[in-house]
């Protein structure tokens, strides 16, 4: 039996006075540790409740009277007022013994947004049903009917894809391909910002082609997960990723052999791993910096991409995020881009091949500080802020991350 697994067992046979030692336990196998945290928010009635894993929420709690728990749902400190609240929440409760419990989110001045997950494991996720969740009028309170195991449950407002998650994901899906890891720069509080390159002559001499044909290749840049909680837009950039990769036809090759391609899959850890709804460790909308690159993320961001476009001609700059809906965000049709034209086949396209395809948005706002802004004005390339809806199922969010990839290969194959 793995340590993981004997941990799992002892948390789930402590008495009532081992809670704490078992909170202990079951700290040490979250998915990655993002630095010292109270053993427990809250304990009392059997049960207690607490937040010693990455991505975990910022969170206090109490156990009312009647022996049901209240959980505060608080924001990161903030530079400067944001938009779009994203009420983050993930917490663990180990609980004596297995039965029904409610569990209140307290937002105070927020509205509830994120459906609930739960996960025995941090892994396994499984979406509460409708009918167990209960919102108050100004829906600033939501009460869930949980039933609890013997043990660990982990609740959040969505299946948790910690820093090092998503990091290995992406490693592992591009590694065989010949992508080349680099650390491009390090967060405020010191971690490691990682990024993969691929493709190009390198590509080509793996296929059995003449590694000379593209000495300078295009570049595509796809990064996700700027804004920690919006995890539908990493499903979709996983989507991206695994179809360009996957894709063994004349043309995929082609594409791969004449293009470098770069991905950011996690240029926030700090963020992240904090639990933060929307902002870095500096309390910065890393997508509103992107022209000022007051914070180290972006400026760090930046000077990677720009050292690899520099020269060369960049198809496509792709920016995955979640929001209310699925819609694409893109500059207008007459912006100074030589493949403007990329917009509309690929709106197109998804109209054809998704049952559900996103809503279009054209424009742009010169200083806005968003990245794809920033790749409009330094690049001349057609950014692209790609939303999926916060409950897209993940099979949906893939597909419309797969259809975007086979578009910018056909684009490429057979210009508009």
């Amino acid at each position: 039996m793995s340590a993981c697994a004997r941990n799992s067992d002892a948390a789930g046979r402590a008495p009532s006075g081992g809670l704490l030692a078992a909170l202990v336990l079951l700290g040490a196998c979250a998915t990655s540790q993002p630095g010292p945290r109270p053993d427990a928010i809250c304990a009392g009635a059997g049960l207690a409740l607490d937040i010693a894993f990455a991505a975990a929420g910022i969170h206090d709690c109490i156990i009312a009277p009647d022996g049901g728990v209240v959980v505060s749902v608080d924001h990161e400190p903030a530079a400067a007022e944001g938009i779009n609240p994203s009420p983050w929440y993930a917490f663990r409760i180990v609980s004596d013994a297995a039965g029904p419990r409610a569990v209140t989110l307290d937002y105070t001045g927020y509205e509830h947004r994120y459906a609930p997950f739960t996960s025995p494991d941090g892994r396994t996720w499984t979406m509460l049903a409708p009918h167990r969740l209960t919102l108050n009028e100004r829906k600033s309170r939501a009460t869930l009917s949980l039933d609890l195991p013997e043990g660990a449950l982990f609740v959040a407002g969505q299946p948790i894809s910690s820093a090092a998650a998503a990091l290995d994901w992406t490693r592992q899906a591009v590694q065989p391909r010949g992508f080349t890891e680099t650390r491009y720069g390090t967060s405020l509080s010191g971690r490691p910002l990682i990024g993969f390159v691929g493709g190009g002559p390198a590509a080509a001499g793996r296929e059995g082609q003449n590694p000379a044909v593209r000495t300078t290749p295009d570049v595509i840049v796809a990064l996700t997960r700027q804004h920690p909680p919006e995890t539908t837009g990493e499903e979709a950039f996983r989507g991206f990723v695994d179809r360009l990769l996957a894709r063994d036809d004349p043309d995929a090759r082609a594409f791969l052999a004449t293009h470098l391609i770069l991905l950011a899959p996690m240029p926030n850890p700090d963020g992240v791993d904090g639990g933060h709804w929307r902002l870095n460790g500096g309390g910065v909308d890393l997508n509103r910096d992107w022209g000022a690159f007051t914070q180290p993320e972006t400026r760090a961001l930046s000077d990677w991409i720009v050292q690899h476009t520099a020269g060369r001609r960049t198809v496509a700059f792709l920016d995955f995020h979640s929001t209310f809906k699925s819609i694409m965000y893109a500059p207008p049709l007459d912006a100074a881009s030589p493949d403007i034209a990329l917009l509309p086949f690929l709106e197109q396209r998804l109209r054809e091949r998704l049952a559900a395809p996103p809503e279009w948005s054209y424009a742009h706002t010169i200083n806005g500080g968003t990245s794809k802004g920033w790749s409009l004005e330094a690049l001349k390339a057609p950014g692209l802020t790609v939303e999926l809806w916060d409950q897209i199922p993940a099979p949906d969010a893939r597909a419309l991350g797969a259809a975007v990839a086979d578009a910018l290969i056909d684009y490429v194959s057979s210009p508009p």
